[in-house]
């Protein structure tokens, strides 16, 4: 049998009051690239309604996924294939650890009363989570394993981190009131921490997959944005 490992990392809260979360969406075309050794970076875009305390909808796209390959981490590594630490300013998955990028666009901002009427977000950021799961393997040096090695790590519901100010309901209002044509939303990423992995000897751990569940954008504002999670169940694969 298979070894699961869970791994429950609670994030800070989202919004402060109950959330409407109505977890519809339309799955979009998907791709997987291989770019090199020990990295597969999977794409995929996702619309999700309006829920019903806002008239705004989301449209996320699920890139820059790193699935390390073989997985042999260090986590005190800023630099190199191993590297798992992120430089200043560096917002993106390592090639030692893995992870993956959430951009999104907020449409239909400027049909909500809040916006209309000139006001600002109550809220001061955007928040994003998932549930995730890891599939790692122990290779035989031919390239073959046992299915009764593989480790799942699990984590549920991870807060992604925001890309800079990009994820800023202010910043968001300011750009759509700057560029009037155009249409903006928060962005994120997620690093995964180091994990370790034990494998039988003979063998060395590869990150087989990611799986990527109950996605959900949320915010907590009385103004603009309502008080609202856009969810998408999922799954999202790299």
């Amino acid at each position: 049998m298979a070894r699961f490992r869970t791994s429950l990392r609670r994030p800070a809260a989202l919004p402060r009051r109950p959330l409407a979360r109505l977890g519809l969406a339309l799955a979009a075309a998907a791709g997987l690239v291989m770019a090199g050794p020990g990295a597969a970076h999977a794409s995929q875009t996702i619309d999700v309604p309006a829920p019903a305390t806002t008239v705004v909808s989301l449209t996320a796209r699920f890139h820059g996924a790193v699935v390390p390959q073989p997985y042999d981490p260090d986590p005190a590594a800023y630099y190199g294939p191993r590297r798992c630490l992120l430089k200043y300013h560096e917002y993106q998955a390592t090639e030692g650890c893995g992870g993956f990028l959430l951009s999104t666009v907020l449409h239909d901002v400027r049909r909500t009363p809040g916006y209309l009427a000139g006001l600002g977000s109550t809220d001061y950021r955007f928040h994003a989570r998932a549930d995730t799961a890891r599939t790692f393997r122990c290779v035989r040096p031919d390239g073959g394993f046992d299915h009764k090695d593989d480790v799942v790590v699990r984590t549920r519901a991870t807060e992604l981190a925001p890309v800079y100010f990009y994820a800023e309901s202010g910043y968001i209002l300011s750009r759509h009131r700057e560029y009037p044509a155009e249409e903006f939303g928060p962005q994120f990423y997620l690093n995964f921490p180091a994990e370790k992995i034990d494998c039988p000897a003979g063998t060395a751990p590869s990150q087989f997959g990611l799986k990527v569940t109950n996605l959900t954008v949320a915010i907590d504002d009385d103004n603009v944005f309502g008080h609202t999670a856009w969810v998408y169940p999922g799954p999202l694969y790299a």
